[in-house]
């Protein structure tokens, strides 16, 4: 448990049960605190002027710091405290029923809601051609159904890039606080959810537009994970969508299809688990001098050349970022995080070349790819920083081939990504040490 003594002047404390360090964070950027995102923990803050718990379990509370505890009914993150002149402790005990990132195994969901206008509203796998459309992607109302249970949620269509070349595109869900209390969405208020794209053929950006890229990508945010990086949490899902769109349209509704899916936290959640606030799309493109750690910075660049991805832009000062995300942490530090790996080499198993024609073009073309991402970036970086980070990946190189190896993936899958790490680790032993 933890106690925040700093609070006795309102008579208040806050008790954490289970807190515990992060694991493998010797990398990240300091902090003042850390703790396993999983684990029940409380941490006391303002908001508005008001002061407020935010918490992560089932909020608990007592008159004596000996007991009893007792439930908080129906209490949400973030919870106001009121009345603060009676001294009252409060912990945070694990879920009794599971969250729905809690399982490994593919979640089965059904989704009903007017897909497809939203889609057309979106200009979904319209290219942007010489005079961009304009892409709305407002809120829509939907119902979720897993087993025998039924959410109401309010869902948009989500995507940058993605919605030129794909008609079903990424979406994202919210659910209320009175649809979460009691379900397996009570720790997760918003998800992602990334899509099959399309059934085949080939975009103008080069997604893999089936079904099969979205169990690839998992994957990639679970050796993120294994890495220890901050990251959201991800699981595998099956949809059937059930689209509730009129039939009278020019594109007609009413059609209902079942794809394999990922779902994954929403970086407002992951931020909130940390103690900290996610940065708005705006407040990131105004970042300057954001001061994110070099070897953070490194060591993201390192996961990126092993999954192939050239689709980001990351910055120690934070400019000009590209699909990196960025949480503001309790003591003001800015951390980048990762993210949308569906066009990486890893995903697609297409290598976009990078590095100049005439650069050992005899090389097979993914290990071509790393040596060349690899040399470049340790002439951009401290030496120390450079093995640090090269340390930080050789250590797991056996458990990410061991992660592959069990991972629910296709066939083909499995093997690029075991490619992936062969090529990487053979370009970072032979041509940067």
């Amino acid at each position: 448990m933890i106690r925040l003594s700093w609070l006795w002047s309102v008579g208040v404390w806050a008790l954490a049960g289970l807190a515990s360090v992060a694991s493998d964070i010797s990398a990240a950027p300091p902090m003042k605190k850390s703790v396993d995102t999983n684990q029940p923990n409380v941490q006391l803050g303002w908001e508005n002027k008001n002061l407020v718990l935010t918490f992560y379990g089932v909020l608990q509370s007592a008159r004596a710091v000996t007991g009893v505890w007792k439930d908080v009914a129906g209490a949400v993150s973030p919870f106001p405290i009121d009345g603060v002149s009676a001294q009252m402790f409060y912990r945070a005990r694990p879920f009794a029923g599971t969250s729905i990132f809690s399982s490994p195994s593919v979640v089965e969901w059904v989704v009903t809601a007017p897909l497809q206008s939203n889609f057309d509203l979106a200009y979904a796998g319209i290219p942007d051609g010489i005079f961009p459309p304009q892409r709305e992607k407002p809120y829509f109302d939907a119902s979720l159904k897993m087993g025998s249970n039924t959410v109401w949620v309010a869902m948009r269509v989500r995507g940058n890039s993605s919605l030129q070349e794909c008609p079903f595109p990424k979406l994202k869900l919210k659910v209320a606080k009175a649809q979460r209390v009691g379900t397996p969405f009570h720790d997760a208020r918003e998800i992602k959810i990334g899509t099959h794209c399309a059934d085949g053929g080939t975009g103008n950006v080069g997604r893999l537009r089936d079904e099969r890229a979205t169990y690839r990508e998992a994957l990639a945010y679970e050796t993120m994970q294994l890495l220890g990086f901050v990251s959201p949490r991800v699981r595998r899902a099956r949809i059937e969508f059930n689209d509730s769109s009129p039939t009278n349209t020019t594109f007609p509704g009413g059609w209902q299809i079942t794809r394999e899916a990922l779902i994954l936290d929403d970086i407002e959640v992951v931020a909130e688990r940390l103690g900290g606030r996610a940065l708005s799309e705006s407040e990131v493109a105004a970042l300057e001098n954001a001061g994110f750690s070099e070897q953070w910075v490194a060591d993201l660049q390192f996961l990126h050349i092993l999954l192939g991805n050239w689709d980001y832009a990351l910055s120690t000062d934070g400019k000009f970022l590209w699909n990196t995300e960025v949480i503001q942490l309790a003591d003001g530090q800015y951390l980048p995080v990762a993210g949308d790996f569906d066009l990486s080499s890893w995903v697609t198993a297409k290598v976009k070349p990078r590095a100049p024609h005439d650069y050992h073009p005899d090389w097979p073309e993914l290990y071509r790819q790393a040596r060349y991402d690899l040399e470049a970036l340790q002439t951009q970086v401290a030496a120390e920083i450079f093995a640090s980070a090269s340390s930080r990946f050789t250590r797991q190189r056996a458990a990410i081939e061991a992660q592959i190896q069990k991972a629910e993936i296709d066939a083909d899958g499995r093997t690029n990504a075991l490619n992936h790490v062969s090529a990487f680790f053979d370009a970072l032993r032979f041509g940067a040490n």
